[in-house]
């Protein structure tokens, strides 16, 4: 199995159905030799909007999603310390670092996201990240 920890936009894109990147999206969340890593940071980032509008489908959908997930990585302050190192390090956004300490904590061996490839979330050192933003960009 891939340990793979998916990014929030990975997720909105395979619900929203509306992106170049939704074969990409669909072929990982469907492929049966991934295990998903997940955190609730992914969980309040993913539902806080569809709560607020209370989009109904969307929220069954994500939570379908952490159903099947097979391990969420616990939040503690040390995460949040790691997450906050990372950061500085390499310029990540708050919630990009979470999500990354998160997937290396977990032993997550996959981070997806469709950020660019020269984003610095694509260079986590220890964990393979995969974009499949420019394959999608370019159809």
């Amino acid at each position: 199995m891939i340990e793979t920890y998916l990014d929030t936009n990975i997720l909105i894109v395979t619900f929203r159905s509306d992106h170049p990147a939704i074969g990409a999206a669909m072929s990982v969340l469907g492929d049966p030799q991934r295990a998903f890593f997940a955190s609730h940071y992914l969980r309040l980032e993913t539902l806080r909007k569809p709560m607020f509008d209370k989009r109904e489908d969307e929220m069954e959908f994500i939570a379908a999603y952490f159903d099947a997930v097979s391990h969420c990585v616990p939040t503690s302050d040390a995460l949040t310390v790691e997450a906050l190192q990372l950061a500085a390090a390499l310029d990540l956004g708050a919630t990009d670092a979470l999500h990354v300490t998160a997937a290396l904590r977990g032993g997550a061996e996959e981070f997806i996201t469709l950020e660019r490839p020269s984003k610095s979330i694509c260079r986590i050192h220890g964990l393979r990240t995969i974009s499949p933003y420019l394959e999608a960009t370019s159809k």
